[in-house]
Formats: structure tokens, C-alpha cells, sequence
């Protein structure tokens, strides 16, 4: 079987679970990933930001959602959980693992993108200040370094192989990450166009669950993706 992607209508796609209920996410299989977006940020001031590698810690709201987390994967066995080094990642991680035997392990590979000049600034502030290069964003996602940091192209070689050697090893494991990191590993595994990959966002305090069942690779709740383990070789 060869990699599937569909483009779904907008009333096909996932619908997300309640952050703050966590009987409603998708149970782990016995083989499985579960990528974690972190809690939600303290943000300094009402608006929307460049996120990448500034190093906000979680809002009060932030540290319920990862609770919640911790709720839900008490009930499951877990061979480890790694996380970014990054304070939201971090503060996210610890919060889960308290009731558990695990201690999470930090990992650069699992590090947001660098936004470089962009990264921590609101983005009606980047639009006034670079249009020429948001429009170079725009033609090509993927490819677009951000003035002084990375593209995502970047973010995908250094993140990918450290995850799917995850999937490889077996057993139940906890990634606590950011969305940039996870749209690069559905970019990959499934061939999804990236710009789509942002359809597949979690919201802070949210997982996607990667399950492996032999060879076959699939998340819960998006049918549409599926592939082959041996095709990540």
C-alpha cells in the first residue's frame, strides 16, 4: 500500500476534542506515538504572535490543559516521553509526567522553528516590516527560511528521523512539542502538501495520536491518513 492523502471538505475534517475533557481523546494502541502540543502561553499582551524559539512560559490556562494530559495518560503504560527544551514544552512535560514513573528527556531536535528576526513579534508588526519577504513565505512555505532562523524544510531534516525512530521502537511514547514540529512530521509520513498540514493543528493542550499496527501507520481520527512504516526507511 502506497501512501493516501484526500483532500476533505471542511465539514469532513476532525473535529477537536474538548481540551478540557480528557474522556474524549483517542485511546493509544499498543504501539503508538502521542504528540503533544504544549499548553497555552502566557502571550505578553492581547494578539497574535510569531511563536517559534522565544521561550514564554505556560499561562494558568496553559498548565490545566497539560494537567488534563496527565489526567488522561495515567491510564496507560509508557516506554518514555521527550520533549523540546523549551520553558512551554518543558512546564507542559513535567506537569504530565508527575503521576507517572517517567521523567521527560530533552531534546533539540524537538525544538520549534526558528523564526529568527520574526520570533516573538506580533504579526500585524511583521507584516508592516517585511511584506516583500511574507510574500516569498506565501509562494513557497516550505522552502522559506525566515530572516535570521530556518524553513521548515530545515525543521523537517532536523526532527523526522529522531520521531520516526520512535514509531520504529514500539511501545507507547510521549512527545511534548510544538505544532511546527508535528506539521513537519505529517508533511513527511503521509505526503501531504505542507501548506494542508495546518489543517491538522492541535490546539495547546492537544494530541494527535501516531498508531502503528505491523507495518501500517496511521493517526486516529484522520482515515485519510495512512501509509507504510517500511516507505520512511
Amino acid at each position: 500500500m502506497t501512501k493516501t492523502f484526500k483532500r476533505e471538505t471542511e465539514k469532513e475534517l476532525f473535529r477537536e476534542s474538548d481540551p478540557f475533557d480528557a474522556k474524549t481523546f483517542p485511546r493509544p494502541e499498543e504501539h503508538s506515538l502521542v504528540f503533544v502540543r504544549h499548553g497555552e502561553p502566557t502571550f505578553p499582551e492581547p494578539g497574535k504572535f510569531y511563536l517559534g524559539k522565544t521561550d514564554w512560559g505556560l499561562s494558568d490556562k496553559g498548565k490545566r490543559q497539560a494537567q488534563f494530559i496527565a489526567d488522561w495518560g495515567k491510564g496507560f503504560s509508557w516506554q518514555g516521553c521527550f520533549c523540546s527544551p523549551l520553558r512551554r514544552t518543558r512546564e507542559t512535560a513535567e506537569i504530565i509526567c508527575r503521576g507517572t514513573n517517567l521523567s521527560p528527556s530533552r531534546k533539540s531536535e524537538l525544538t520549534e522553528l526558528d523564526l529568527g528576526e520574526w520570533d516573538g513579534r506580533k504579526k500585524t508588526e511583521i507584516a508592516m516590516a517585511y511584506p516583500e519577504q511574507l510574500r516569498e513565505r506565501e509562494k513557497d512555505l516550505f522552502n522559506f527560511r525566515h530572516p535570521g532562523g530556518e524553513s521548515f524544510a530545515e525543521l523537517e531534516a532536523r526532527a523526522v528521523p529522531f520521531l520516526v525512530s520512535l514509531l520504529k521502537k514500539g511501545g507507547k511514547w510521549l512527545v511534548v512539542s510544538h505544532a511546527g514540529v508535528l506539521r513537519v512530521l505529517i508533511h513527511a509520513l503521509f505526503d501531504v502538501p505542507f501548506p494542508l498540514t495546518f489543517r491538522y493543528d492541535p490546539g495547546y493542550g492537544q494530541i494527535r495520536v501516531f498508531c502503528r499496527t505491523d507495518n501500517l501507520l496511521f493517526i486516529k481520527g484522520f482515515n485519510e491518513l495512512m501509509t507504510r512504516l517500511e516507505e520512511l526507511e
